[in-house]
């Protein structure tokens, strides 16, 4: 169904897109573009007549320069590639080259093979995921790689991606260098026996300060648990993030214009966080801080990365059956029809609150087996989102969401199954500590 524009119009939402995305950029963790953003986005707030609009800092680690080479030896000549560092992953000893025989690894299938000292003296080739559990990570760092090249096995294409490590397991575990480089030369250096590599990765990596924008529209009943709505204003390095995901903050603001018209009977929490492409750093740190606060918080609602023109609907799901249903089916009944995940992702800013014990819904529009194409590529710009998803998504959660702060008792149960809260806090103490 065609979006209606009437609570919604495009004006607006461009209008906030391109203060995000041609004025401010690329909002790297702990920069100067990424305060800016957390202002701008705080300063909207208050103008939509927000209350209790506050900007919260919270300590991150900032990649604030990087000079990256990568050399791949065809025959008797070194061939430069394209290569970014993974940000919070260390540079090379002293920022200087290393040169190391390739050894190619094929995750997850491989990763009991990975044996300690194994990969001493030599550059581990990584096809796939890099490491998602926490044992096969600490085998990586004890077989003593000069570096780790990943090659992301979701997008085949000729740029590299951007992206960053785990933080706890950097702090925890050790990280060797590691860099990503473009699916298509990894291709032809497998094709063709390349042998040796040469790589230096040399970091300007600090301690900086990172932002959490949070308003509210007060409820009339204090006592009902709350409902959060959430985004991240952060990006990766290298691109503007118009879809990862200054869609979502376009829409929490979307949100905000319309939410001061409605008398509600619940509290309705807006937050944008900071450093989210850190494994949601800014979520995490507004959770620990805020846990009386977050005791009182029924459902939390994610827009992550929702303006593809050509997609379609993800919708992930924690919390029970009955909860999931009414959330399908009554998105359904306002013209949005999702692919419904009852899946536990740890990868964005509803995981740490799932991690307390409060169900959530994550929206995410994709467009690419892998979800999405331009994925933390410089091409994730204003000329690859659309303002029509984005309607269409707000025109359907809007009056779900309204409904859910008007209604004293919710069909469904608050509170997220114990295998499922289990196993939230067993992959929350894995990845984040």
């Amino acid at each position: 169904p065609m979006p209606s524009p009437t609570l919604f119009p495009s004006a607006p939402l461009w209008q906030d897109w391109r203060a995000l995305c041609a004025d401010i950029g690329e909002r790297r963790a702990g920069t100067s573009a990424e305060r800016r953003a957390a202002h701008y986005i705080a300063a909207r707030f208050s103008a939509a007549g927000m209350r209790h609009v506050s900007i919260e800092s919270f300590p991150c680690m900032s990649l604030r320069r990087a000079r990256v080479e990568v050399h791949a030896r065809k025959g008797a000549r070194w061939q430069r590639v394209d290569a970014t560092a993974l940000v919070g992953a260390p540079g090379t000893p002293g920022g200087r080259a290393v040169t190391g025989e390739l050894v190619w690894l094929e995750l997850p299938e491989n990763g009991r093979r990975i044996a300690r000292g194994s990969l001493r003296g030599k550059i581990a080739m990584v096809f796939g995921p890099l490491p998602t559990e926490v044992e096969v990570h600490k085998r990586l760092v004890a077989a003593e790689p000069l570096a780790v090249v990943h090659i992301d096995d979701r997008l085949p294409f000729i740029w590299t991606k951007n992206d960053g490590v785990y933080p706890h397991w950097a702090r925890a575990h050790g990280m060797p260098p590691t860099l990503a480089v473009p699916y298509l030369d990894a291709w032809r250096w497998r094709r063709d026996g390349i042998r040796k590599l040469r790589v230096r990765s040399e970091l300007d990596l600090r301690e900086a300060e990172s932002q959490n924008v949070i308003a509210e529209w007060p409820g009339t009943d204090p006592t009902l648990p709350a409902i959060v709505l959430t985004a991240h204003h952060d990006t990766q390095c290298g691109n503007e993030g118009a879809d990862d995901n200054a869609s979502g903050v376009v829409a929490l603001l979307a949100l905000a214009r319309v939410l001061r018209r409605q008398r509600l009977r619940r509290t309705v929490r807006l937050i944008s966080f900071g450093t989210e492409e850190q494994l949601s750093v800014g979520s995490a740190a507004y959770v620990r801080s805020h846990r009386p606060t977050t005791r009182h918080v029924g459902l939390v609602i994610n827009f992550d990365s929702i303006a593809s023109p050509l997609g379609h609907w993800w919708m992930f799901i924690t919390g029970a059956e009955r909860f999931a249903r009414f959330s399908i089916d009554g998105l359904a009944r306002r013209g949005l029809d999702v692919d419904a995940k009852r899946e536990l992702i740890p990868f964005s800013d509803h995981f740490p609150f799932n991690r307390a014990g409060i169900p959530s819904l994550w929206f995410m529009r994709v467009n690419f087996p892998g979800g999405r194409w331009q994925h933390h590529s410089p091409h994730d710009t204003l000329e690859n989102v659309s303002a029509i998803p984005v309607q269409q998504l707000l025109g359907a959660v809007h009056p779900f969401v309204t409904a859910l702060a008007k209604s004293e008792k919710w069909p469904f149960p608050t509170e997220i199954p114990s295998a499922q809260l289990n196993a939230a806090r067993r992959i929350g103490r894995e990845l984040y500590g």
